[in-house]
């Protein structure tokens, strides 16, 4: 990739994931057992709810173990060779991608202030959200009328009577054709929000030849322009 990065170096650096996959997948797999019954409403493996149980408290601890190590070491390792971390070459093509992307951002975020937002686009944005909270809590606090219950071992033909579109209830067409309405919007938005960063950039560009400089340097911080504060001192 663009760190060219060893492949099997890479590989040997992750094997450690392994103490956190294997315990999950068995956690996974327990409950799954768990949830499988006989047609009279008996578990076929009447034990694995217990031993799931103990398995996924263990495997949260594993987790949270593991990543207070990983915190540690890595707090160790950026203090006692800092030295040598400051001596890694950045990588030019990587630094570059990252200064474009730091100063789109700025700019994206100057151009979308919402002291400067249209009327128009503000009622769009604030209908996707309406929508969107709406939506979320049709289905969180009145599921059972939205949705069949539909479990990891249930099955289309024996729970829905062979048609995956009778897991929806009415109420959840509703929940979900508002948020496909809210999805509708913020896209709505967001084309006019980077248009509207495309021509911001393009306005500093053309009254400025050394706006885009100027902005780069500033997220270097070695200058003390801002990106849409470069007309104003020029």
């Amino acid at each position: 990739g663009i760190l060219r990065l060893d492949l099997a170096s890479i590989m040997v650096g992750t094997l450690p994931t392994v103490i956190i996959i294997v315990p999950s997948v068995v956690t996974g797999a327990l409950l799954y057992m768990a949830d499988e019954k006989y047609d009279d409403g008996v578990p076929v493996f009447p034990w694995a709810s217990t031993v799931g149980a103990i398995c996924t408290a263990c495997t949260t601890l594993i987790l949270f173990g593991t990543a207070t190590f990983a915190i540690y070491y890595m707090e160790q390792v950026s203090s006692s060779r800092i030295d040598e971390i400051n001596a890694i070459v950045t990588d030019e093509e990587v630094q570059i991608a990252d200064e474009r992307e730091s100063y789109g951002k700025e700019v994206y975020a100057q151009a979308t202030k919402w002291s400067v937002v249209p009327f128009r686009q503000k009622i769009v944005l604030v209908s996707s959200l309406t929508y969107a909270i709406a939506s979320c809590y049709m289905v969180f606090l009145f599921p059972e009328y939205c949705f069949v219950e539909f479990g990891l071992t249930s099955t289309i033909e024996r729970d829905l009577n062979g048609n995956f579109l009778n897991l929806i209830q009415p109420m959840g067409i509703l929940s979900c054709a508002l948020l496909a309405i809210s999805c509708s919007l913020l896209a709505i938005f967001l084309h006019w929000s980077k248009r509207k960063t495309a021509d911001t950039l393009k306005r500093i560009v053309d009254e400025n030849s050394s706006g885009l400089e100027l902005g780069v340097a500033r997220v270097r911080n070695t200058s003390e322009y801002s990106p849409l504060r470069v007309n104003d001192e020029t």
